[in-house]
């Protein structure tokens, strides 16, 4: 039995005594192989090296202590591996004459062992080898390869303890007094303290069977790589992370600076498996935990096996070394090296409360240049569907934030563009599929002639690249926008922005028309009206040495207040401005996607057919992406005179974002949903926004929903914001003055959402 576990006894059971000729006739009377033997070195097994006709056989004699279900694990284990990646170099297990994967032989001692035989892969043993400058990154990748194979990998013998798990190496306590330096004894024990929690911490990673012991021992180099993995003696079921730190720790013995090693290694590594945070937050520690176990166990065994000492304290000195180079790093310290070796180090810090992050923004970024939310500004850490998270550790339904229109961190989002990410992101001069679907998927859902599809990153981008082709098909300079509306931030689109600035700031070659505001008598301006109003505007342009380019409209007026239009006041803006010689554009940053309710672009509620449409980041879900639908003509009459190129435009995971977007649309039913969760919220704001004042209105369609506040109202939009915050609810505030509350949730929103809104409401109102 083991001393320390209880478990098998090949630890202190001796080495098999069998003899070359003994082998010999072994070999060949039970495989029918002849073949001249040599001895090889093996730690706690008996190993020799066959040749035959021109061909190397590994014939392994376990030791006697060794479980034969355990040998058989390990068999099977190399069969699955050369099954599932048959590239990775391992050895093969060579059957026995009457088919057998292991047999058994009877030593001259009386002791029975377990024999396989297995294919010699070619190369020197990588820690008795000058190791090339790239290995530690192709020691990475194999590793984590051998990983990804043995994750389907299960056998009942795996359950198992080992002394050299490092997630154990307290229970080798016993002999941290042996260690021959008496120097060494007192700093073990403390650094043995340290350890006490490691096997609790790693019960909650991903765990799976593992090889155990790939290190550089039994690493075979040829021509500079890697050319074979052998020993799967200490497999057994563990952490993933165990096993990797078990494989990076043998790398660290022969670096003087473990650092760059352990990064080239790690980067590897992540391209194959991509580690947890929680397993990072380890490494560390595992790797300390085995280099103590090394030293342990050798100050337990050395003085056991004699003549076995030079082999059995091969890894003393090494150990040591790394030992000093880490063991001064307290736990938090020697974690946060690995976070940012891993690039898990910025997510789990952002989790943390910060007093000074305000302070430091505004010193930083410009104070007032970009003013926050609230008096308080919340420091918010995560998010999930419809809930967002601070740092205080409260939850907040999001009833604002449209970027994230399929909800915050949607699962299938963040799938497909951590994998698109650890593809391939590239600029947009190189083909890519998912660019060519996205732009065919887009333009099928247009009018028919809306057959151009160019990616930009922004919806200020779109627009500004519309006012660009505007100006080049038309050979005017002018633009017509709402009263209150908001286009961007370009310099273009910022002059279209005219509720970010006083009117009397308005550029010359910008004209407005009225906004659809109900009249007196609470009627909608008719289509002739809206002719009108942009008749007025063309005569603005005209006045100031200006004709009309472009008339861009937000269909759902978000800026001015969120006003619902007719049909008729839409298409009689549309057929004007095509009257006047200008084009349409109907911006869909804010209305698209189905947040109206009744169709996926708002401008299909009104039936019109726009010259341009654009879309911003809700089509990414918050990854920066956005696009600018046109006709071909207008397209190749701006080719011929100009070009578009934006580096990142279009690129693949910005693609796949996008895509995955549209998936998830279609496939929840989104654009349903929106008009049907946004009619219970319409519904039931109604008699609440009555007890604020007699003259509040609901505003809206769908989940673009406003609240409109009369100035003698007892709150302002703005407090009631900040009422709704207290209450756990974010919201935003638009219109004239800021007085219409601004409603405008992610679209996954369900009535369980409405009814916590409703309530925050109700006990927001004085």
């Amino acid at each position: 039995m083991n001393l320390i576990t209880g478990q098998t006894a090949s630890l202190v059971e001796e080495p098999p005594t069998v003899d070359l000729g003994e082998a010999t006739d072994f070999l060949r009377s039970r495989y029918g192989i002849a073949a001249e033997l040599e001895a090889s070195r093996s730690e706690r097994d008996l190993n020799f090296l066959a040749t035959a006709d021109g061909r190397q056989f590994v014939v392994k004699v376990s030791n006697s202590g060794d479980d034969p279900a355990q040998i058989e694990m390990e068999s099977a284990a190399m069969r699955h591996v050369a099954e599932v990646d048959p590239e990775l170099p391992i050895p093969r297990i060579v059957d026995a004459v009457d088919g057998a994967r292991t047999v058994t032989l009877r030593a001259a001692d009386g002791r029975v062992h377990q024999v396989r035989v297995m294919t010699v892969m070619p190369g020197a043993v990588g820690d008795l080898t000058a190791l090339p400058e790239h290995f530690p990154a192709d020691f990475g990748a194999v590793c984590a390869r051998l990983t990804r194979a043995m994750q389907g990998f299960i056998h009942p013998a795996a359950d198992r303890r080992l002394d050299w798990d490092p997630r154990l190496v307290t229970a080798l306590r016993p002999f941290a007094q042996q260690l021959p330096d008496p120097a060494r004894r007192e700093p073990m024990e403390k650094l043995l303290d340290r350890f006490e929690g490691l096997a609790a911490a790693t019960r909650r990673l991903p765990a799976f069977v593992a090889h155990g012991d790939l290190t550089l021992s039994n690493v075979l180099i040829e021509a500079g790589r890697i050319s074979g993995v052998i020993d799967f003696g200490d497999m057994h079921h563990t952490a993933r992370v165990c096993d990797l730190a078990i494989s990076l720790t043998s790398l660290l013995r022969e670096s003087a600076d473990p650092w760059p090693a352990a990064g080239a290694f790690l980067d590897a590594y992540q391209r194959v498996l991509p580690l947890e945070p929680d397993e990072v937050e380890l490494i560390g520690e595992l790797v300390l935990a085995r280099l103590a176990a090394s030293v342990l166990m050798s100050a337990w065994r050395a003085p056991l096996y004699p003549d076995n000492e030079d082999y059995l304290t091969s890894l003393v000195a090494g150990s040591w070394h790394g030992l000093d180079l880490l063991a001064g790093f307290d736990p938090a310290e020697l974690a946060t090296r690995f976070h940012r070796l891993c690039g898990t180090s910025r997510v789990a810090s952002s989790q943390l409360p910060d007093p000074t992050i305000g302070d430091r923004r505004s010193a930083a970024m410009g104070g007032q240049l970009s003013p926050l939310f609230y008096r308080e500004p919340l420091q918010v850490v995560r998010a999930a569907g419809a809930w967002v998270h601070t740092a205080d550790g409260t939850r907040y339904l999001d009833a604002y934030n449209n970027v994230p229109v399929v909800g915050h961190a949607h699962p299938a989002v963040v799938q497909a563009i951590s994998r698109q990410a650890a593809t391939l992101n590239i600029n947009s001069r190189y083909l890519h599929p998912h660019a060519v679907e996205l732009a065919e998927r887009l333009t099928a859902t247009m009018p028919a002639g809306m057959n151009t599809c160019v990616f930009v990153n922004s919806g200020s981008e779109a627009n500004d690249l519309a006012w660009r082709m505007a100006r080049v098909v038309t050979g005017r300079s002018g633009v017509v926008v709402a009263d209150l509306a908001y286009h961007g931030v370009s310099e273009a689109t910022a002059a279209w922005s005219t509720n970010t600035y006083p009117p009397e700031q308005r550029p010359a070659h910008v004209a407005t028309f009225e906004a659809p505001r109900l009249d007196a008598d609470g009627q909608q301006p008719s289509g002739v009206e809206a002719s009108r109003r942009v008749r007025f505007a063309y005569d603005d342009l005209r006045r100031a040495g200006h004709d009309v380019t472009l008339l861009a409209v937000d269909s759902v007026f978000s800026s001015a207040g969120i006003l619902t239009p007719t049909g008729q006041f839409m298409r009689g803006l549309q057929d004007e401005t095509h009257a006047l010689g200008g084009l349409f554009l109907a911006d869909e940053v804010q209305a698209g996607f189905g947040r109206g309710g009744r169709n996926l672009w708002r401008f299909s509620d009104f039936g019109l057919t726009p010259d341009f449409v654009t879309l911003g980041k809700p089509m990414g879900n918050g990854h920066p992406i956005a696009a600018l639908i046109t006709r071909r003509e207008i397209a190749e009459q701006f080719a011929a005179v100009d070009e578009f190129f934006s580096t990142f435009a279009g690129n693949p995971v910005s693609c796949v974002a996008a895509l995955t977007v549209l998936d998830v649309i279609e496939q929840a039913g989104l654009v349903e949903r929106s008009g049907r969760i946004g009619s219970e919220l319409a519904v039931g704001l109604a008699p609440l926004v009555a007890k604020l004042h007699p003259a509040a209105r609901v505003r809206g369609q769908g989940l673009m929903a406003g609240v409109a506040i009369p100035a003698d109202a007892p709150l302002t939009a703005a407090e009631l914001a900040e009422r709704l915050r207290d209450q756990g609810v974010l919201v935003g505030t638009t219109g004239p003055g800021g007085s219409v509350l601004k409603i405008r949730p992610p679209l996954i929103w369900e009535r369980e959402h409405v009814e916590r809104f409703l309530a925050a409401f109700a006990a927001a109102l004085p």
